[in-house]
């Protein structure tokens, strides 16, 4: 159900171009961390927040904003509506600042940022938002959204992961290397063909849109925009899905689903009408609590779908029973979405984000990994996660030769999953870290 969540330390700084009388509109991109910070030092003063690529936005959001120094005086008081899933919140337009991330490999044992490690860009506004508490520890802590992201290749290794202290706070995810488009990434085994949506052609982001009676003082964040000057309205990244729901023949053919590639969402959603053409029923498979930038919503239907493709240069994806939430979410593109996909899809993969505004871009992910034994999430701890997915590839007395998905869970080699491997997952849960069970590391 759950993918991994591509975390990224966040700082920022009063770098601008300092000629905003100037109508200056378009973002720097620094290679490093560059300016003053707003809250010294930036090394300690960092949040931990999300890499998204379904953010039109760079964002804070409560006592974190505060944490970066993008409150007080930093904001200029003119409010814009963003929402999601949950629905809308006002946020805080800022005034021009530097916004910079690095991945969690940048963070040291004493809980400090590495301010060399960091890339972003400056002469930026963000959008400071209020609290959003998920619950169970769970908070919205700042977003890194398309205004960067779309000028760099975002490297997620879920081979790598990392587990980092921060604000008194304990993080874990896959290791995150943001690369300058000089860098060629790796592209990995397979390469889903991703389409710029909701402008066309893209050139620059703009700062702000200046008030008219007063030009210092930014209207609207930093977005993706047509040209320099214009009105910033963003931008984002589609793919296609095919998706069937029961018997495939004449009358049942594979459905096109236009989806929102989403680093940020770890799971994947698909529309009210999407589940109506796959003729599903009113009753969910299942049904999950869902938080998003607009708050938290209980009791979410969700659906096993029979099958689904991604087709892919090097050989199309293929998966069976795979869940999807259903929800309805506007589109950049206008009307509704068809769907989000999300990095439940490729929990097990490492991932590389390769955006283009001006060529192809794509979105390349790994072979199956050959993961740590019982710890199937990759997030150093053997759970109840962990064990939920043991259960997924478990069936009576085993599943004779198993996919790549679960042969690595075959730890009697016998091509089965059964109770004798179950075994060596019982002996490592514990909900405790890894690091301090080497035996169950693999």
């Amino acid at each position: 159900m759950v993918g991994f969540s591509p975390l990224v330390a966040v700082a920022t700084s009063d770098r601008t171009d300092g000629s905003l009388s100037d109508l200056e509109f378009e973002h720097i991109l620094e290679s490093r961390f560059v300016g003053n910070s707003l809250n010294f030092p930036s090394n300690l003063n960092f949040v931990i927040g999300f890499a998204d690529s379904g953010s039109d936005v760079d964002l804070v959001a409560g006592t974190f904003a505060q944490t970066l120094g993008v409150s007080g005086s930093m904001l200029t008081g003119n409010g814009v509506p963003i929402g999601g899933v949950g629905g809308q919140v006002e946020a805080l337009v800022s005034y021009p600042l530097g916004f910079f991330a690095a991945g969690l490999s940048g963070v040291d044992g004493a809980g400090r940022v590495d301010l060399n490690a960091m890339v972003g860009h400056s002469n930026v506004c963000v959008l400071a938002a209020p609290p959003l508490d998920c619950g169970e520890g769970i908070e919205l802590t700042a977003v890194v959204g398309m205004p960067m992201l779309a000028f760099y290749h975002m490297v997620i290794r879920v081979d790598t992961p990392r587990r980092v202290r921060a604000g008194g706070r304990e993080y874990a995810g896959p290791d995150v290397q943001l690369l300058d488009f000089s860098t060629v990434p790796p592209e990995f085994d397979r390469s889903i063909a991703m389409e710029f949506g909701g402008l066309s052609p893209v050139v620059t982001t703009a700062t702000y849109f200046p008030e008219l009676e007063d030009l210092e003082t930014p209207l609207f964040p930093t977005l993706l925009s047509l040209s320099e000057g214009s009105i910033p309205t963003g931008g984002s990244f589609f793919a296609t899905l095919l998706v069937q729901e029961g018997e495939p023949g004449p009358l049942n053919p594979l459905q096109e689903m236009r989806v929102l590639v989403d680093t940020g969402a770890q799971s994947s959603i698909m529309s009210r009408a999407m589940a109506a053409n796959l003729s599903l029923p009113r009753e969910p498979d299942f049904t999950v609590n869902v938080c998003g930038v607009g708050g938290f919503v209980e009791d979410v239907p969700g659906y096993l779908i029979d099958y689904v493709r991604i087709n892919a240069f090097g050989g199309r994806l293929e998966y069976s029973e795979a869940p999807f939430v259903v929800l309805d979410l506007p589109s950049p593109e206008g009307g509704s979405l068809d769907g989000v996909l999300g990095m439940n899809f490729f929990w097990n993969r490492n991932v590389t984000f390769e955006p283009s505004l001006m060529l192809s871009p794509f979105l390349h992910v790994s072979v199956p990994l050959p993961i740590a034994f019982c710890d199937n999430d990759v997030d150093l701890d053997v759970d109840g996660l962990d064990v939920g997915y043991f259960l997924t590839c478990f069936s009576g007395p085993g599943v004779v030769n198993p996919g790549p998905e679960c042969a690595h869970l075959d730890v009697a080699a016998d091509g089965r999953i059964d109770l004798r491997d179950f075994a060596r997952v019982q002996a490592c849960f514990s909900g405790a870290d890894m690091e301090s069970h080497p035996a169950c590391a693999g």
